[in-house]
């Protein structure tokens, strides 16, 4: 939560946390403590830097943009920008805060659209952390319950359908009104 809140950068922890937990236990840590976190990176924006982060945001052509956008549709947009990354994960959480959606809408936006990438990457955690063991064991076969190209192939698979609804996600946005080049 610490690091999401200070804006480091967060995917070596989320692929540690399927490396340590595994896929699904992984994937609820995670997405449970990045919603936690980006609940306080909003609000800390919202009130206690509100100054400091619209000095920042007055002078981007996006985030007036994303502003008005999320004033005509708050969830839906905040979820559409959480699945396609125009903007840092840990620093967006921030200007969302000066946005006019209301804070529980956010929440449940962001939750959903932090779980495809979250998953990924933990998955992806959980694919070497399985590979590691088979290095240590004296038989392949005693570590790993499928062949490695069952884990590559779900590893690809997953990447594609993130790279498929990021192209989904950026559409919508430009739908919107939102342009990724600006």
């Amino acid at each position: 939560v610490a690091a999401e809140v200070l804006a480091l950068p967060a995917v070596p922890l989320t692929a540690s946390a399927g490396y340590l937990f595994g896929a699904v236990q992984g994937t609820g840590i995670v997405l449970i403590a990045a919603t936690i976190a980006a609940g306080i990176s909003f609000l800390i924006g919202r009130f206690l830097l509100r100054g400091w982060v619209e000095s920042i945001a007055s002078e981007s052509e996006q985030f007036r943009a994303i502003d008005n956008a999320v004033k005509r549709e708050g969830f839906k947009i905040i979820l559409l920008l959480r699945l396609s990354p125009i903007f840092p994960f840990a620093l967006s959480n921030y200007f969302y805060g000066l946005t006019a959606v209301d804070f529980f809408p956010y929440l449940a936006a962001t939750l959903l659209g932090f779980a495809p990438g979250t998953a990924l990457y933990v998955y992806g955690g959980e694919v070497a952390s399985i590979f590691h063991d088979t290095q240590e064991a004296t038989t392949a076969a005693s570590a790993m319950p499928f062949p490695w190209y069952v884990y590559a192939g779900f590893l690809v698979s997953g990447i594609a359908l993130a790279a498929k609804v990021t192209d989904i996600a950026s559409t919508a946005l430009e739908e919107s009104g939102l342009d990724r080049t600006k």
